[in-house]
């Protein structure tokens, strides 16, 4: 019974260590069989469903009683001022597993997708399904972002289980489809299904950074209309490609004004300042072999952030003051001017009080477990402002370290893992309370 806490101990630390050293090929097995799974966002669809059956298999296993349903099975989603539409959700389930506490205590929710972007074409130099492990690194498309934060909270779970520890609040686990391309109503399906706690965890690769706060942004199309052909008859042709050539320069300048924004938040003290990206750029025909023509548009696929409290409309404003100001003496822009689509929804920027009792328990954690946890805004947008907009229930940003996110060898450190399981565990522990 070395293995087991006893009821009258109160120093977890040490049985907590001990477990995950002679749990980590568990640890990472795990890992590897979700990973194994693709379950990739083919916007507006998506190929969550097997794997969410691995994951509602795991939660039962963890003591949970699970509750599976399609988002679009829950009343009021489609009608509710934030459900994104245009995406279908057949075979798309999301799973809930509630760990039951004694009563008496705080609740918990780990909340966090399992839906991946594409595979995409550029190459891999590791198979993004085997979970490979490599000088201190564990490979697989989506376990950095965000398979890997979702399976530490389950391991932590297990933790709890084996150790013998008795809660007394609730720990839910809750594994939502069609996050990517700013999905999240996934996450809002549970919200009006009526899963509330008094903490949320959101485990986005935050790398171990406890994130209270988070950006919002939002992702256009910029669009250059011309004269498609080619000039056999002296037809005068306009290349659309030109002035969106002349715009990328102008964007080039709004991402480095962006870059030097000033935190409105005290959450951002490491002032990352606002990423500004182009991520797609398209002219002629992408379905032939063989362009032979002057194409008739060209578009490019824009995405910038903001700090919380930045409203969708003053976001747009600012984008298109600057690049009307920019635009305005070029002849070729005024000829071809950008023309400005929206393309998802706004994911708002949100935060959580600043005198919030999660924060202190954070810092509690640091301290006991000796592992240095800093608390700054996640530089990024996220669907946490779900449960920050939408519901009773406060979230913070808490995931794994690694890299590669949205790209090639997407991967987390096997060491930072390990201890980011333990410092759930014992979140878990010192908010809900345990049953002596």
């Amino acid at each position: 019974m070395s293995g087991v806490v006893n009821k009258s101990d109160t120093n977890y630390l040490d049985k907590i260590d001990q477990w995950i050293t002679n749990n980590q090929e568990v640890i990472l097995a795990f890992n590897r069989s979700l990973v194994s799974i693709p379950s990739q966002n083919r916007y507006p669809t998506g190929e969550e469903k097997e794997v969410q059956q691995l994951v509602e298999k795991t939660l039962k296993e963890l003591g949970c009683e699970t509750d599976v349903f399609l988002p679009t099975d829950v009343p009021g989603l489609t009608a509710h001022p934030a459900y994104l539409g245009e995406r279908f959700y057949e075979d798309r389930p999301n799973v809930v597993g509630t760990k039951k506490g004694t009563g008496n205590g705080k609740s918990i929710i780990f909340s966090g997708h399992m839906d991946t972007v594409p595979e995409g074409d550029d190459p891999w130099s590791v198979d993004p399904y085997a979970g490979e492990i490599k000088d201190g690194r564990q490979y697989g498309l989506g376990l950095f972002d965000m398979k890997g934060g979702m399976a530490a909270s389950m391991m932590a779970l297990k933790l709890l289980n084996e150790l013998g520890i008795r809660l007394k609040g609730d720990v839910i686990i809750e594994s939502v489809v069609d996050e990517e391309y700013g999905g999240a109503n996934g996450t809002l399906a549970c919200r009006l299904r009526g899963y509330e706690a008094d903490i949320a965890i959101v485990p986005e690769p935050s790398n171990m950074i406890v994130c209270p706060a988070a950006q919002g942004g939002s992702m256009f199309r910029i669009k250059f209309q011309g004269r498609a052909g080619r000039s056999f008859s002296g037809e005068k042709l306009l290349n659309p490609v030109y002035p969106a050539a002349r715009f990328i320069e102008i964007f080039r300048q709004f991402e480095e004004n962006r870059s030097q924004a000033i935190p409105n938040s005290k959450y951002y003290k490491l002032n990352p300042g606002l990423p500004t990206y182009i991520q797609g750029l398209k002219a002629g025909p992408i379905n032939l072999p063989l362009c032979d023509r002057v194409p008739s548009e060209c578009t490019l696929d824009v995405w910038f952030q903001c700090y919380p409290g930045t409203t969708e409309e003053e976001l747009r404003e600012e984008f298109e003051a600057f690049i009307m100001e920019k635009s305005k003496e070029d002849e070729l822009l005024k000829m071809m001017p950008p023309k400005v689509q929206k393309l998802i929804r706004f994911l708002p920027g949100t935060s959580i009080p600043e005198n919030h009792g999660i924060l202190d328990v954070v810092k509690e954690v640091s301290e006991e477990s000796k592992e240095e946890l800093l608390i700054d805004g996640a530089p990024f947008a996220c669907d946490s402002f779900m449960f920050n907009m939408y519901s009773n229930t406060p979230a913070i940003i808490w995931g794994p370290k690694g890299g590669n996110a949205h790209a090639p060898d997407e991967f987390i450190y096997v060491d930072d893992y390990k201890k980011l399981i333990k410092m759930y565990a014992l979140t878990i522990i010192k908010w809900c309370g345990v049953e002596k």
